[in-house]
């Protein structure tokens, strides 16, 4: 091996020892223990801890484990040290392992691929992705409201780098975002523009078509209707790698020029990532409402469409037909020199194949999903409600109103609407959040008055408890030896009847009698004898039945 004559990590120049395959094992091991860590230690810190490992004696002093580095006679120098570790340095493994997998793909990759060459005209891949941007929009109802900042979703068609579709609102960044903007994709832009009051030709916007592969995020396009777009309107779906977001460098770019704009032009932009103390809180300037601020983007969108690209890759035969590198340029040659790959789809069943989808359940209280329950046509002329299993359907659904959800056919183009049931009518005209809100309040309410229930009804078998013992009593005061267990249970049916005709007489209801008279001087009524009862001529009626009653109990008593 060659000695190496560097200067050391003190600044001295010294002669190194033989680096040997051991030396560099040591070297090796070092790194990938201390160096390639998310701490991200030092190469001299590094080293340091390589010496103590390898090349040091451990001795114990005041309880501790301490180490003495051994002569620089014995030791690689810092130099070697490092001189090897460039040799041996593997950039890619450093990245990944001292920072993310994550940071590697979105920064250090090597990128030798482009999105546009990836695409044979206009239609092959569109590319869609979302951004929240970078002002915040005062209430329509009131200015002095502040809102929050807005969900952008935007859709470029790769090839031409045309807007094809955007969103502007309060969804999302989330699947209803993302379906909005799809719906927006095939909608016809002079009919969208015309809401917000703007009027353009179609051959400002010509797009209103379906691509042939769409590029999106895993979040969004993972689950929910997905496969319909698939399946039933042959669409293929291209999710980003994890973490992989620059696939979409197209729509970004775009995204940072929207952004880049907002911040110079609109009050309630967001100026500074961090205020300072005494700084202005830009939050209290928002201005704009929702619907003037989506009446900029449209006008952002357009001049997009109108703008010169840089650095688009050119073809030779663009070049030949005079073609500049502009997206509605690039859009319409593409779509007359290119294959074909635009569609135009009805917007109905469009939407019917991204609604997000569901599982609900028949029984016979009717179409259940979400709490509430549904009833159609179809379901009452075949009788579903009437048989007795419970099975379960697929639906698809708009979480913004939830007056009906639909049952999609086979063919992804008819489908069955279902409408709320009397019994879920509460919920008429909610949107889903709202009903969930309102279900978990119940169920919380439910869950907080249980204790209560419990505490009652401790107390109530407390209080059977105290009325049991109390009758107990009594019942020991008044046992008698004599009878036998025969003739107590004998009785029953008289004992009955007496005791049901004394409380008629307690329960009878006599009107016209004056109740709740305070009498000022209080009286003692004597109570007559037995015989004064029997030698009076002018007994009541109430009184004479009380007189058979109690003949007829002393006659139950002697048998």
């Amino acid at each position: 091996m060659v000695d190496l004559k560097k200067a050391d990590y003190y600044g001295e120049v010294i002669q190194g020892i033989n680096i040997t395959d051991d030396i560099k094992t040591h070297f090796e091991i070092a790194i990938n223990k201390y160096y390639r860590k998310k701490n991200k230690m030092s190469l001299k810190e590094t080293y340091n801890l390589m010496l103590k490992d390898f090349y040091s004696d451990s001795y114990i002093e005041d309880y501790e484990v301490k180490h003495r580095i051994w002569d620089k006679t014995r030791i690689p120098t810092y130099g070697q040290f490092y001189y090897w570790f460039k040799k041996l340095e593997d950039p890619k493994k450093d990245i990944i392992f001292r920072k993310s997998s994550k940071e590697f793909e979105l920064k250090y990759r090597p990128i030798l691929s482009n999105s546009t060459l990836e695409t044979n005209g206009p239609g092959t891949r569109f590319q869609i992705d979302a951004t929240i941007a970078d002002v915040y929009l005062a209430s329509s109802l009131n200015r002095n409201r502040v809102i929050g900042r807005p969900v952008i979703y935007a859709i470029i068609d790769a090839f031409s780098r045309l807007i094809t579709g955007i969103y502007v609102g309060l969804e999302g960044p989330s699947w209803i975002g993302a379906m909005m903007a799809l719906d927006n994709m095939i909608t016809d832009k002079v009919e969208f523009c015309r809401k917000y009051n703007i009027e353009i030709l179609e051959e400002q916007w010509p797009s209103k078509h379906l691509p042939e592969i769409i590029i999106a995020d895993r979040g969004e396009f993972e689950g929910y209707s997905v496969e319909n777009l698939i399946n039933n309107l042959n669409i293929k779906i291209e999710n980003t790698s994890p973490y992989r977001g620059d696939l979409k460098g197209i729509v970004e770019r775009n995204f940072r020029t929207i952004n880049t704009k907002i911040k110079h032009k609109t009050p309630g932009a967001i100026q500074k990532e961090f205020r300072e103390r005494g700084d202005r809180d830009y939050r209290l300037d928002a201005t704009l409402n929702l619907n003037e601020f989506t009446i900029i983007i449209i006008k952002m969108v357009l001049y997009h469409n109108n703008q010169l690209i840089d650095k688009y890759p050119m073809e030779k035969e663009m070049i030949k037909d005079g073609i500049t590198p502009i997206p509605l340029k690039l859009w319409n040659w593409g779509i007359e020199n290119k294959k074909g790959r635009l569609r135009v789809v009805n917007q109905e069943r469009f939407r019917l194949n991204i609604l997000p989808k569901g599982k609900a359940s028949v029984s016979r209280a009717g179409i259940r999903f979400k709490n509430l329950y549904y009833g159609s046509k179809k379901a009452i002329e075949e009788q579903w409600f009437i048989k007795t299993n419970i099975r379960s359907i697929e639906i698809v659904y708009d979480p913004r109103n939830m007056n009906q959800i639909y049952i999609p056919y086979d063919d992804g183009i008819n489908y069955e609407k279902c409408y709320l049931l009397d019994g879920s009518m509460q919920y008429k005209d909610c949107i889903l959040e709202e009903i969930i809100f309102n279900e978990e309040l119940s169920s919380e309410l439910k869950e907080q008055e249980k204790n209560k229930q419990t505490q009652i009804n401790i107390d109530l078998d407390k209080e059977i408890e105290e009325i049991v013992k109390k009758a107990q009593k009594e019942k020991q005061k008044s046992i008698s030896y004599d009878e036998s267990k025969n003739k107590k249970i004998k009785g029953i049916r008289n004992n009955r009847t007496v005791e049901k005709e004394v409380n008629r007489i307690a329960e009878a209801f006599d009107l016209g009698e004056e109740k709740g008279e305070i009498k000022e001087k209080a009286e003692i009524i004597q109570l007559p004898t037995d015989k004064e009862k029997q030698s009076s001529k002018e007994l009541t009626g109430k009184a004479r039945l009380m007189e058979k009653l109690r003949k007829k109990r002393d006659e139950e008593r002697e048998k």
